[in-house]
């Protein structure tokens, strides 16, 4: 072979391989547990309606990377509210105690719902208590802090809290830099004859399960992992 091209393949190669090798990932790895971890503790909650999926990561490449989570409702096709549960910056809450006029700074929940340089497990908890028929209520526990509101109910037929991967266990590659929907609080999709069915939703994108499936109401949180 002729050494000035012997030369130039030598250099490909190797500028091939660094590439590869200090390339920066642009996906981690997602787990989606369904359920509580043992047999009792899921028939209990089976029993008084409550639900519960887990959202871990477990990776280095994580460190220093935002866990951002957004809450998106839709009625009738269209998105009623695409609202941000977690913001960046300190917030101020003014407090009258009696007389006087106190502020209270909160910490930047940016920091704390980021991938520490010490985490083994980043874990997000979803539980949802759907036990009232006008609404439920949800709790998404982060690590160090969580929230807990109500959530509504728009359709007469069963709601349920459903991942949007497999409807069920699952493990996959997840993006960066890309917001996605994770998880729905949806009723199900009429098959007929008396027929439902949750798990079928996933096989369309959340914003057009009003054209396939007739579900005029629906709530989807969407997670961003955010340099």
């Amino acid at each position: 072979m002729n050494p000035f091209i012997s030369f130039c393949l030598r250099i490909s190669l190797f500028l091939f391989t660094s590439l590869v090798l200090f390339a920066k990932p642009d996906s981690t790895e997602i787990n989606i547990k369904v359920g509580f971890k043992d047999s009792e503790t899921n028939l209990l909650a089976d029993l008084i309606n409550v639900e519960k999926i887990t959202v871990s990561f477990s990776d280095s490449n994580l460190i220093g990377k935002k866990f951002m989570l957004s809450q998106v409702e839709y009625i009738n096709g269209e998105k009623k509210e695409d609202k941000a549960l977690i913001k960046c910056g300190k917030d101020t809450i003014k407090m009258v105690i009696g007389e006087d006029t106190v502020y209270h700074i909160l910490s930047d929940l940016c920091d704390r719902a980021t991938y520490q340089e010490d985490d083994t497990l980043f874990m997000i908890h979803f539980l949802c208590d759907n036990s009232e028929d006008s609404s439920a209520r949800i709790q998404i526990k982060y690590p160090g802090f969580f929230f807990d509101y109500p959530l509504p109910k728009k359709e007469e037929i069963g709601y349920m809290l459903r991942d949007l991967f497999v409807c069920s266990d699952y493990k996959g590659m997840f993006p960066f830099n890309k917001k996605i929907p994770i998880i729905t609080f949806a009723p199900p999709f009429d098959v007929g004859n008396g027929a439902k069915d949750y798990c079928i939703l996933t096989n369309k994108p959340v914003e057009e399960w009003n054209k396939y499936y007739k579900l005029n109401h629906y709530v989807v949180f969407y997670l961003e992992i955010k340099d």
